[in-house]
Order: C-alpha cells, then sequence, then structure tokens
C-alpha cells in the first residue's frame, strides 16, 4: 500500500517577524512583496501554482482561500504563497494584497480574572505594519471590527490590487474545510455591490505546496446567492 507524501515542515520565518520590529515601533509600513517573497523564497521544493491564467484581467477583486495551516506550516506562509502569485500575474506593486486578518488573542485567565492579552495591542500593529486589516475574534470587539471593516469598504472603491480573504478564520487548518466566520457573507456581498468579484483560491499539499486558482465569481452570481460565503468556499472546495 502507498503512503501518503510526508508533509513537509517548514521553518517559522523569524528573521522576517524580526524585520517588523522597526515598523511596529514607528508605525511604518514593511514592504510586503520582499516580507512575502523572502519567506517563499525558503520554502523548498518551491511551492506550485496552478491556474494563474484564470485570473481576471483586473486586479480590483477579493482574493478568497481556504484557511491552511497546520504544525510545521504557518498560515503566514500560505498567506505569502498566494501574495507572490499575485505579484506574478500583475507585476510590481507594494502590497500586492490587503489581507484582512485576526489581529487579537484570547484574555488570559488567572482563576477568576480574565486579563487582556498583550496581542491586542501588538497585533494591530504588526498588521498596520504589513498593510492588513485587522479583526477581532467574532463578537470579541465589534466596534474595532467594525472600523476595520468600514476602512475595506471606502478602500475598495479604488484599490487596483486583491483584498485577501481566509473566510474560516482562526477555526479553518490543513485539510478541513469549516463554515465561514458570521458576518463574512455579508461583506462579500457588500463588496460585490462595489463590483468587486471573487477569485477562489484553494490550497493543498501534495508533495510540495500548492495553490490552485479558480475562475473568478461574478459580483451578480454572489448577489443572487442566498449566503456569497458559502458560494465562494463551494468554489474553493472544488480545487482541493
Amino acid at each position: 500500500m502507498e503512503r501518503p507524501p510526508r508533509l513537509i515542515s517548514y521553518p517559522p520565518p523569524w528573521d522576517q517577524v524580526l524585520s517588523l520590529t522597526p515598523h511596529i515601533a514607528n508605525g511604518t509600513r514593511r514592504n510586503v512583496d520582499e516580507f512575502s517573497a523572502a519567506i517563499v523564497a525558503k520554502m523548498q521544493p518551491p511551492p506550485e501554482i496552478l491556474g494563474l491564467e484564470r485570473l481576471p484581467e483586473s486586479a480590483r477583486f477579493l482574493l478568497v482561500a481556504n484557511h491552511y495551516q497546520r504544525k510545521g506550516l504557518w498560515i503566514i506562509h500560505s498567506a505569502s504563497v498566494l501574495t507572490q502569485a499575485i505579484r506574478r500575474r500583475y507585476g510590481p506593486g507594494d502590497p500586492p494584497v490587503r489581507w484582512l486578518v485576526t489581529a487579537n488573542w484570547p484574555p488570559l485567565r488567572l482563576g477568576p480574572l480574565r486579563i487582556p492579552s498583550p496581542g491586542d495591542i501588538l497585533l494591530p500593529k504588526v498588521a498596520h505594519a504589513l498593510c492588513c486589516y485587522p479583526v477581532s475574534f467574532a463578537g470579541s470587539n465589534p466596534g474595532f471590527t467594525a472600523r476595520s471593516l468600514r476602512a475595506v469598504l471606502r478602500d475598495a472603491r479604488t484599490l487596483d490590487r486583491p483584498i485577501g480573504l481566509f473566510p474560516e478564520g482562526v477555526a479553518g487548518s490543513a485539510g478541513v474545510l469549516t463554515d465561514p466566520l458570521p458576518g463574512v457573507e455579508r461583506l462579500i456581498a457588500q463588496l460585490a455591490r462595489s463590483g468587486m468579484p471573487a477569485v477562489p483560491a484553494g490550497i493543498t499539499e501534495h508533495g510540495r505546496f500548492v495553490v490552485r486558482f479558480g475562475d473568478p465569481i461574478a459580483p451578480e452570481r454572489l448577489l443572487e446567492s442566498p449566503d456569497a460565503a458559502k458560494l465562494a468556499m463551494a468554489a474553493v472546495a472544488t480545487l482541493l
């Protein structure tokens, strides 16, 4: 009986994480193209990118992918590969993708006490340094998330690069699809109303890291669907 391919362990990109330190301290931006390229360059064998020809002519779209993370592979690896694939298709431009990211950690617990996590302060600064839109865990800080989503919708009118989204959030993991987070369907529908299609991307591993892009989902089709997030994730599922 043939054994499944061994999963590759990718070293944490601590050098790139540490390169964010002055930007976090000064409130400046890191070059996301360089940051993600340095991470992808150390992934061996090189990731395989399929379906670039399916991407639309305009880079103004919502990029929707499964949240592919496991022991030995951070979500930062997955996001970096997708970012560099977009860079390959559309050429120079920084950032190649503007990601929505979870930017808080669960509170620390000491008996009956709940202490806010230091990540609530640090992670929004990391998100800013990487030109990301920070959001909180579902329901944990709705005001903070609402401000970020308003920024997404405002910027979507004029962006000339994709907005990146993992609809499953941190509940998603390698090889398993979970339901989109509550509220994601409304965000996708609102972006569709501004004329933004959704482009699905499926992340898998077959002896190496593989990304496969699917055909764009037109705004009209997203708006006709009873749940735009589930429609987008169903398209992702066909690419796995």
